[in-house]
């Protein structure tokens, strides 16, 4: 049905994907709280909060609020995907550029606002980031070049491959 060079493109996640992402999420957010809160009790409660409401506030409603799985094909690589239907109202497949920005913030903060305290601790550094670097890089080497949310500024799906394949 299609050449050599098709990659099949992804109608749901696997438990061990699921399991695996989840987890190295988990794990690098974890390692970078557990870096801040071993130097300071307050900025640990300001990383974890700038965290949890970033990801609530902004990714929630703009990536997750677009992602066709949860509400087409009843999967979710984050959360159960009828936990995700209940939390964030789908609103079609199109993200604004507002909208990657504020993905793109939400993941910076995440990222980077545990670094001055991580640096203090090498063992957490490097920690934090060989997790950090493991969960993303999953998404361009292998799930955004299977993913059926076309609307994604990160989806390296060709659009030729896309021919012939129903909308989500």
């Amino acid at each position: 049905m299609c050449a050599h060079d098709c990659i099949k493109l992804l109608d749901g996640f696997s438990l061990a994907q699921k399991t695996v992402l989840r987890l190295l999420l988990a794990a690098f957010l974890a390692v970078g709280a557990c870096g801040v809160f071993l130097q300071s009790a307050l900025w640990g409660w300001v990383y974890l909060g700038v965290v949890i409401s970033t990801q609530f506030f902004m990714v929630l409603p703009t990536l997750c609020g677009h992602c066709p799985y949860p509400r087409h094909h009843d999967d979710c690589l984050f959360l159960p995907a009828g936990l995700m239907r209940r939390l964030v109202k789908y609103r079609g497949p199109a993200i604004s550029r507002g909208e990657v920005v504020q993905m793109g913030l939400a993941l910076l903060a995440a990222v980077l606002l545990p670094q001055y305290w991580l640096s203090m601790n090498p063992p957490l550094f490097v920690s934090f980031w060989v997790l950090a670097l493991a969960f993303l890089a999953s998404f361009p080497f292998y799930l955004c070049k299977r993913c059926r949310h076309r609307g994604c500024p990160a989806n390296r799906v060709k659009r030729i491959h896309l021919a012939g394949q129903p909308e989500p």
